[in-house]
């Protein structure tokens, strides 16, 4: 295929993508009912499926092939995939609404093209080759750091980032960059080894990495005021150089410090941070308009703190006072961090085990801040942004009787993050509440062995209590893709291997949150087990095994509840032609004693089953679209 041909399929490609983000989640305001958002959405996923299945054939029979090739690209070639690679993680064009568009397939094109250059001795083109892989590496360790019950997945882009990293230091050599004849590319290597600190981000209690990490970012603020370098790049920013240096020590203690830097390393963080104050103040208007600039204050009372030049009662303050003053509807990169790191950074202060009345007040006035701004955020690259905060947040969530539940506000997360995930959580809930409560009509000896229940007797004694914990544990069951929905928002392509395996996190995931609380700690199992298959022969993750569970039956019955909305709703979550439940009894016939428990068949089976279930399927989706549309309606326009 000619050049021209190749051009033109890659940027549709893109163009595909970007028009699939825009279709999977429609603005609720363009809707005045929850009939017509309904509409919108099931009228969206047809045309998704059709632009995917676009999608497909150009990535089989055009771009995977390349990507394979054993053969060398000729420069026309390479140039086409290294834009293409620009364009899904720049999201380059007039449509800048999202962070990236496809940030898997761009990895894939830079490895592919750095590939090539490996043995090259055009030092330029390299150059050029490993700046933009080494953006994209740390987009995937960001993306795939949120996965924290599976740190390998991270690791590998993390480790790929520091070797990039690396060699961009080993050519500040004097020597060595007077080699590299591009002027562009020197800035890329000034630019990249300053970077690439931020692969140690989240090493967590690492005192060797937290030393190394200070010690380059020394090396940088010798480079800046090094003549060499000025002479060798004279139309460079250093101005700028120099204040992303400062910059980045005192971001390294964010989270208060949950890096564990060492107490001399946070004294020369200190001193970092008043050099920073020193620097803006020589031009606080050039300054202040590099982006991010705003929050920098934060970043340096917060390094003054631990360093023990603030106390945290007037950090605590001053983090308040900042947040009193915030843009409530800032949806930018610094309206994020105002919005949601420092109620992060705030809440790191609280003594958990020492609450005041103050303490309970704040913690409810902060979630609620969170919650309300997470609702309000428009489907940009801002939510990939703050994925990393508000995973952090859930993951530490301080639970008060008084307060929003750990359930509610994970819950109000998935409404407002990914509006189907919310809507199947609900219809799982309430199907499998309704299955329970057949199941313990039928054959109550089903739930035998669950805790308390020791006989038949026993069940029907405990039954409300069985039922509640029943819907509010498949409530909960898919509570781990809150850290995954950048992910889960892929619907333009089939899933590479690496996205199935970030999927296949989200039930441990969802485990590891349930159990930090009292109030859900019980339902972990569920979470854990809902994608195994009954005879535990397949399903994920491998090593949990159902049967060893008291929770068994429910795990059963949220299994089949939620293959079940997931085979029939066209609505929000598929763009396949939807099952009715005929077809899935027809499944679950197929798949029962293996996938599926061999008395779900027999439930099924009974008249008033069927109809309750089908009943589910249609009013009771409706009305569950009804009340999210109304949810999500009355915060964006209420608050």
């Amino acid at each position: 295929m000619e050049i021209g041909s190749i051009k033109k399929e890659f940027e549709e490609y893109a163009k595909r993508m970007s028009d699939i983000r825009i279709l999977s989640s429609p603005s609720i305001q363009r809707s005045d009912s929850a009939e017509s958002y309904s509409e919108r959405l099931s009228s969206n996923f047809k045309r998704i499926g059709e632009l995917a299945a676009i999608n497909r054939e150009m990535l089989d029979s055009m771009l995977y092939p390349l990507l394979d090739s054993e053969e060398a690209l000729d420069s026309d070639l390479s140039s086409e995939l290294e834009e293409l690679a620009d364009t899904l993680l720049n999201v380059a064009g007039d449509n800048e609404d999202f962070e990236n568009l496809d940030l898997p397939i761009a990895f894939l094109i830079g490895e592919r093209l750095l590939k090539d250059v490996e043995e090259s001795e055009d030092i330029n083109s390299k150059i050029r080759k490993m700046d933009e892989q080494i953006i994209v590496c740390y987009s995937m360790m960001n993306m795939t750091e949120r996965i924290f019950t599976d740190e390998k997945i991270s690791q590998s882009y993390k480790e790929k980032g520091i070797e990039l990293g690396d060699a961009f230091l080993s050519m500040l050599d004097k020597d060595i960059f007077l080699t590299i004849t591009d002027m562009e590319c020197r800035e890329m290597v000034l630019t990249d080894a300053r970077f690439m600190t931020s692969f140690f981000e989240r090493t967590s209690g690492d005192d060797a990495v937290n030393r190394r990490n200070i010690e380059i970012l020394d090396t940088m603020m010798s480079v800046a005021s090094d003549m060499f370098y000025h002479e060798a790049v004279p139309e460079f920013d250093w101005d700028y150089f120099t204040y992303r240096v400062l910059e980045y020590y005192v971001q390294c203690t964010d989270i208060f410090n949950a890096r564990g830097f060492a107490p001399d390393l946070l004294e020369k963080i200190c001193d970092r941070a008043d050099e920073l104050d020193r620097l803006f103040a020589v031009n606080p208007e050039y300054f202040g308009s590099i982006p991010g600039s705003s929050f920098y204050p934060v970043h340096a009372a917060r390094s003054r703190c631990l360093g023990g030049r603030m106390s945290k009662e007037d950090y605590r303050a001053f983090l308040l006072d900042r947040y009193r003053k915030r843009d409530r509807i800032d949806f930018s990169v610094d309206g994020g961090c105002e919005n949601v790191l420092i109620p992060l950074e705030t809440l790191c202060l609280i003594d958990r085990e020492n609450l005041s009345a103050e303490d309970v007040t704040l913690i409810k006035t902060l979630y609620q801040g969170l919650s309300a701004y997470l609702f309000r955020i428009p489907n940009t690259g801002v939510m990939s942004f703050l994925l990393e905060f508000f995973t952090i947040i859930i993951t530490d969530f301080i639970e008060i009787p008084s307060g929003v539940s750990f359930e509610e506000f994970v819950l109000q997360c998935l409404a407002a993050m990914h509006p189907p995930t919310y809507v199947h959580s609900r219809m799982v809930g309430q199907i499998s509440e309704r299955l329970a409560y057949h199941i313990m009509r039928i054959r109550p000896e089903i739930f035998i062995g669950m805790p308390g229940c020791k006989t038949k007797e026993d069940v029907l004694e405990k039954k409300d209590e069985i039922l509640s914990y029943t819907y509010h544990s498949a409530l909960c069951h898919d509570f781990g893709k809150i850290s995954i929905i950048d992910t889960i928002f892929v619907y333009g392509r089939k899933l590479l291997d690496l996205e199935f395996n970030i999927i296949k996190t989200h039930p441990v995931t969802g485990g590891e949150f349930l159990r930090s609380h009292e109030s859900t700690k019980n339902y972990a199992d569920v979470a854990i087990g809902h994608h195994k298959w009954y005879d535990d022969s397949k399903g994920y993750p491998f090593d949990f095994k159902t049967a060893d569970s008291p929770y068994k039956p429910v795990i059963d019955i949220v299994l089949c509840a939620d293959c079940l909305d997931a085979a029939t709703d066209t609505v929000g979550r598929s763009y396949n032609r939807g099952k009715n439940l005929g077809d899935y009894v027809e499944e679950l016939k197929e798949g029962s004693g293996t996938r599926y428990a061999p008395w779900l068949l027999e439930i099924f089976e009974n008249e008033d089953v069927f109809r309750d279930i089908e009943y589910l399927l249609k009013v009771g989706r409706h009305d569950t679209y009804q009340e999210t549309y109304n949810l999500l309606r009355n915060v964006q326009e209420n608050g």
